[in-house]
């Protein structure tokens, strides 16, 4: 579909299980192709797809849905809006990374029987259909903390040796899978978490670790994550590395991510373009070069 966005209560569900993430101005390219990859890898999937946003332009939201397919765009609630808001002004080291907190609001999306939620920097690379029908309240995988062989301080969160009353199964926001039962229940989720392997949320800058703790490779992926301040769609950052400023590493799934996000736009400027001639009552003969691309993302969208 592509008419204009449009809001719906979030505890007014249209569907039985929501694939939600969030979005930011800034990380518009990546949500589009966090969905589109996701719709490529699940052509059956029949349940809702769900933005939530810290306040997107409609022309923004307008252009994402023609881009996507159908989207129900989902504000965060003014109440975590002032408490990020008050978050940053006492600790001005965190106001990058406010955006983080987006992901909270996955656990108002109220009447799913799942939620499966993820980060807008996602490219995915096989189904994950199957975390839809785990028993488990809630899915995640560990952090970085355990990829480095240590624990949480439960106070202050910080890393810290494996010893007693440490925290051993900490977790990411960037990937959840939320039981509806959990939501129904008071969303307190304290030690009822079952942690999946890394192949489900592959952080791609931390590659070199997971596949020295885990034995998973890049390719073994279902969901590379771009985590971090290098995004494959913010050319300074990418360019940070020709100084060694980063201590990212440029890989082949930068590329990837870069071939994806063409080919999405290639289809929706073409199905766009289609769209108004069609208004016009005018005939449409794409060039040969398009017509190619647009074969292609067909294909690979129907396997």
């Amino acid at each position: 579909m592509n008419g204009k966005p449009h809001q719906v209560a979030m505890d007014a569900p249209s569907a039985p299980v929501c694939f939600a993430t969030a979005a930011t101005e800034s990380f518009v390219p990546g949500t589009v192709v966090t969905i589109g990859s996701f719709r490529r890898h699940h052509p059956d999937f029949d349940g809702d797809v769900v933005v939530i946003h810290d306040g997107l332009a409609q022309e923004q939201q307008e252009s994402m849905q023609a881009a996507c397919g159908d989207i129900r765009f989902e504000r965060a609630s003014a109440e975590l809006r002032q408490r990020l808001d008050a978050l940053g002004r006492a600790e001005p080291h965190l106001a990058p990374h406010l955006a983080e907190f987006l992901s909270l609001e996955a656990f108002r999306l109220g009447g799913y029987r799942k939620v499966l939620f993820y980060d807008s920097d996602v490219l995915f690379q096989a189904s994950v259909a199957e975390l839809f029908r785990s028993p488990a309240l809630l899915l995640g995988r560990s952090d970085e903390a355990w990829l480095r062989g240590r624990c949480r301080d439960p106070a202050t969160f910080a890393p810290v040796p494996c010893g007693v009353g440490a925290l051993r199964r900490a977790f990411g926001a960037g990937f959840l899978m939320i039981d509806g039962k959990l939501l129904a229940e008071g969303r307190h989720f304290a030690g009822r978490q079952t942690l999946v392997d890394w192949r489900y949320d592959y952080v791609v800058p931390w590659a070199e670790q997971i596949l020295a703790r885990t034995g998973w490779r890049l390719k073994d992926a279902k969901a590379l994550h771009f985590a971090g301040p290098v995004k494959p769609w913010l050319p300074l950052a990418m360019l940070a590395w020709t100084n060694g400023g980063r201590v990212n590493k440029p890989r082949r799934a930068y590329r990837q991510w870069t071939d994806a996000y063409m080919e999405l736009l290639t289809a929706a400027h073409l199905d766009a373009a289609k769209r108004r001639r069609r208004e016009a009552g005018v005939g449409f003969a794409p060039a040969s070069g398009f017509v190619r691309v647009r074969k292609l993302w067909r294909r690979r969208l129907a396997h």
